[in-house]
């Protein structure tokens, strides 16, 4: 087994696959039995993800009757792909959650009765005896449908919604145990927020280098310290707009043009489970949610999700007094690695609309008083109590 350290991404270090889509049927075929229709690339930091769709025939003995709505063929990063029992870990996970009730992806067994191989994948088409290549482990996972919420217009009811089901998720890992994540961390985890100073290559601007500092060393200060007061459990560690499959409520009269309330139906994406602070989690939540808002004021997404997480689970004062730090800090990291990652390769796009938004949420957050912030959020949690 690899040792935790090599679980952290160094400075200067590529570990999303490069794979060329040429691949992706012949990868399908050869490991699942099964015929590509269509493919398409899935928006994703580390790893390679694929929505495929297949024909309705299987040669693979475990996938008698292919799902229409497709599947999702997932490469893992070289980095995570050095250590198959962190992806054994995760199995066990979302089995415990969808054991819960929480609908998850359901893996597919390859036809030698496996859930995961390591698969020699080359970085060109053209394939000679100097192409280079790495080896990456490869799952294929039912392809849930609906809408991700980053597609959706945002209503506060349905970061209620949200904040519900995270709620739930942080109930079902009260139980769940596993060894693995004993010891285990990455650089995404939000208490290892100090490392991001090392990405800072990314970063251009001096004032938001600065930004950053200072709020790294108010969480050093402020949060850190509290931790032995946190309650901790196996955390999801990414609970942003892409990783919730959302529904439309029925029955909703709606005015043209006004957002409707959806519930989720999913949960995906468990590569940043950890185990870590619940309290850190609804603050990666928020900050997600927070940078996604344009229908009202960003700082009062907070009162919405909490209230539907109040609503199945408490948090202790402590809990509640780190949230606006903790929501900075998982801002602040994932603008900087954003940077970073646009840096190293500029065709990640996507990470700059995150930029384009999250950069003046960032200011706004951190520059409003903590206790204004305290008095939005618990006028929201009250007003929902009344209801």
């Amino acid at each position: 087994m690899s040792d935790q350290n090599d679980m952290m991404q160094a400075v200067g270090e590529t570990i999303k696959p490069v794979v060329p889509m040429k691949h992706i049927p012949h990868l399908i075929k050869s490991l699942y039995g099964l015929t590509v229709e269509s493919c398409k690339e899935l928006d994703s930091y580390d790893d390679k993800n694929y929505h495929v769709v297949v024909t309705g025939q299987s040669e693979n003995p475990y996938i008698k009757h292919p799902e229409e709505n497709g599947y999702v063929l997932k490469i893992l990063n070289k980095m995570q792909s050095k250590n198959p029992l962190f992806v054994e870990a995760l199995h066990t996970l979302m089995n415990h959650v969808a054991k819960n009730g929480i609908s998850v992806p359901h893996i597919m067994k390859n036809l030698k009765g496996e859930d995961i191989s390591l698969e020699k994948i080359y970085h060109s088409e053209n394939i000679t005896d100097s192409t280079p290549f790495e080896f990456y482990i490869v799952r294929l996972f039912t392809y849930i449908p609906g809408e991700t919420f980053s597609a959706i217009p945002m209503h506060p009811k349905s970061l209620y919604n949200i904040g519900k089901v995270l709620g739930n998720f942080h109930d079902a890992m009260k139980d769940f145990q596993h060894k693995f994540f004993e010891s285990y961390t990455l650089l995404w985890s939000l208490t290892e927020v100090e490392r991001v100073k090392d990405f800072f290559i990314g970063v251009q601007d001096e004032n938001k280098k600065a930004l950053v500092t200072e709020i790294i060393d108010a969480f050093n200060k402020e949060v850190a310290p509290k931790y032995h007061k946190l309650r901790k459990s196996i955390i999801h560690g990414d609970v942003n707009e892409r990783n919730i499959i959302m529904k439309e409520i029925p029955g909703q009269k709606v005015a043209s043009g006004e957002p409707r309330v959806y519930d989720v139906s999913a949960l995906i994406d468990f590569n940043d489970a950890v185990s870590s602070y619940t309290a850190l989690d609804v603050a990666i939540c928020i900050a997600y949610m927070s940078i996604k808002c344009k229908e009202f004021d960003q700082r009062d997404v907070g009162g919405h999700v909490l209230a539907g997480y109040l609503s199945v689970r408490s948090m202790n004062d402590t809990e509640r007094e780190v949230l606006k730090v903790c929501v900075c800090a998982r801002l602040a990291q994932n603008l900087v690695m954003g940077a970073y990652t646009n840096y190293m390769n500029p065709s990640h796009v996507y990470v700059l609309n995150t930029a384009a938004r999250g950069w003046p949420l960032l200011s706004m957050m951190w520059e409003t008083p903590q206790n204004e912030i305290d008095e939005r959020w618990n006028k929201i949690i009250k007003e929902y109590e009344n209801l």
